[in-house]
């Protein structure tokens, strides 16, 4: 039972090491993988904090909570659909979903300052809480429709770089990890922000006009042609 629980741990560390590996340098090209991964990732730590009163979506396969690890694969499956038929909704969902998620950290602060420094009751610190993450979810959508390109870029850099050290179980507190997960960061940054270029420069030159032929080369063809 402990080795397969052992092997069942590394099979899982593996799957999050090479998703999010994914993402951090692709993660903009690939909105169907993106999206996917992003719902998966997001919903599992939306249903840690808010339904079982963990710290992170991991968890919910520590404590086999199955039926919200159905659910958050679930919502990967559906992200992955969305992502490759409707690019279009796809774009704005990303944003949406990555931006309750990464609200999370705020949750937990607002949650505390009601409770313990304002002392309320529990169910006002949640819908606080709530209203925390719907802010974070509607941030998420302006950046999307602000500036698509380099917000995908930032939220699959985050996304990958936070699965990434999920994966390797680094230590939040470590200079080292710090170390680590900033220089991932800025390798996926930096390839994504390339390729990114790359398209821009090869659109210009299939959409640039072709020069028109000068006055004098027409009427030198002529000549030449008599």
């Amino acid at each position: 039972m402990v080795i397969l629980q052992f092997l069942l741990n590394l099979l899982l560390a593996i799957v999050i090491l090479v998703l999010g590996g994914y993402i951090l340098f692709v993660g903009r090209r690939a909105l169907w993988a993106t999206l996917g991964i992003i719902s998966l990732a997001s919903v599992a730590n939306l249903l840690a904090v808010l339904v079982a009163g963990v710290d992170s979506g991991r968890e919910l396969m520590e404590m086999q909570a199955w039926f919200l690890v159905g659910i958050a694969v679930a919502a990967g499956v559906l992200g992955v659909i969305i992502g490759h038929y409707r690019q279009d909704i796809a774009i704005p969902l990303i944003g949406v979903i990555a931006g309750a998620s990464a609200s999370l950290w705020l949750y937990d602060i607002a949650v505390y300052v009601v409770t313990d420094a304002a002392n309320m009751s529990e169910q006002v610190a949640t819908i606080v809480g709530l209203v925390v993450i719907l802010i974070g979810a509607l941030f998420g959508l302006w950046l999307m429709r602000y500036s698509a390109d380099e917000a995908l870029i930032l939220i699959s850099m985050i996304i990958g770089a936070d699965l990434i050290q999920d994966a390797l179980r680094l230590s939040r507190n470590s200079s080292w990890t710090a170390i680590i997960i900033l220089s991932l960061a800025l390798a996926g940054v930096l390839v994504q922000y390339a390729n990114y270029l790359r398209e821009i420069k090869s659109t210009d030159q299939l959409t640039e006009p072709v020069p028109a032929e000068s006055s004098l080369a027409y009427f030198q063809d002529l000549e030449l042609a008599d």
